[in-house]
C-alpha cells in the first residue's frame, strides 16, 4: 500500500533519540532506548512487538499522557520537551485516542458521549451539528438503534464502537489506537478498522495503532517493530 504524498510540513509525529525509564538510580528500569521515526499525514502505521517491549509507553508519550524524559518528540507541530500541563491538555484534544478498554462514562449514552466530545472543539460546531453529527457517526458504526442506551446495556463490542466514534467525531489529524480490536467480535473489529482506514484515505489523518495481529499488517503503510525497547 502506497502512502499519500504529503508536504514536508505534514509530519504528525517526529521522534528522535527518545528514551524512557521507570524508577531512578539503582532502581532505574529502561523501557525505551534511542527511538526515532516520523509519521506523516495520510499514513497508517502499525506498532508491534512482544509484550513488555514498550509499545504502550511509547504511545502514551506521543499522546502527552506521560512526561518526556530524554530525546526529541514533536507531535502535531508541538514540542513536548518541557511542555506545560496546559499545553499537553491542548494537544490531547487534537488527538483521537482508542484504548483496549473503552473508558466510557457509565451515566452517558452514546449520543451524550458524542456531545461531550464535540464540546472539546465547540468553536467548530453550530446547533445543527449537535443534532446531526452524533447520529451520523453512531449510524456509521452500526449503533443507530442504541444511541440512547447507557453503556451498561451495551455489549463489549458496542461499547468499543462508541469509543471509536468518540475518537473520530472531531476529525483529529492524529489517531492513537492501543490494540483497539483485541477483544472485539469480527463485525466490530471490521467496523473499527474501516473507520481508521477511512480517516487516513479520505481525510489524510495519521494513525499509529498497536497490534499483535499479523492479519492487520496488510492495512498499514508501514509496520514498526519494538523489541526490548528498541526499534528493529
Amino acid at each position: 500500500m502506497i502512502p499519500m504524498t504529503v508536504a514536508a510540513d505534514q509530519t504528525r509525529i517526529h521522534c528522535s533519540h527518545l528514551s524512557y525509564a521507570y524508577g531512578s538510580g539503582a532502581e532505574e528500569q529502561p523501557v525505551l532506548s534511542g527511538i526515532g521515526f516520523d509519521i506523516s499525514a495520510g499514513e497508517f502505521v502499525i506498532l508491534t512487538g512482544p509484550s513488555g517491549s514498550g509499545k504502550s509507553t511509547l504511545v502514551t508519550l506521543i499522546g502527552g499522557l506521560r512526561r518526556l524524559q530524554r530525546g526529541q518528540l514533536r507531535v502535531l507541530g508541538s514540542d513536548l520537551a518541557g511542555a506545560s500541563e496546559a499545553a499537553l491538555v491542548l494537544l490531547r484534544r487534537d488527538i483521537g485516542f482508542i484504548f483496549q478498554d473503552h473508558h466510557l462514562f457509565d451515566a452517558l449514552t452514546p449520543r451524550e458521549t458524542m456531545h461531550l466530545t464535540m464540546g472539546l472543539r465547540r468553536e467548530r460546531y453550530g446547533k445543527q451539528d449537535y443534532l446531526e453529527r452524533p447520529e451520523r457517526w453512531l449510524t456509521r458504526i452500526g449503533l443507530q438503534r442504541r444511541m440512547d442506551v447507557l453503556p451498561g446495556k451495551l455489549s463489549t463490542g458496542q461499547r468499543q464502537r462508541v469509543a471509536v466514534a468518540r475518537a473520530l467525531i472531531n476529525e483529529p489529524d492524529l489517531i492513537l489506537a492501543d490494540e483497539p480490536t483485541a477483544s472485539l467480535d469480527p463485525e466490530s473489529a471490521a467496523i473499527t478498522l474501516d473507520c481508521l482506514r477511512e480517516a487516513v484515505s479520505q481525510r489524510g489523518a495519521a494513525v499509529l495503532m498497536i497490534s499483535h495481529d499479523s492479519r492487520h499488517y496488510a492495512l498499514a503503510d508501514r509496520v514498526l517493530t519494538l523489541v526490548d525497547g528498541k526499534l528493529v
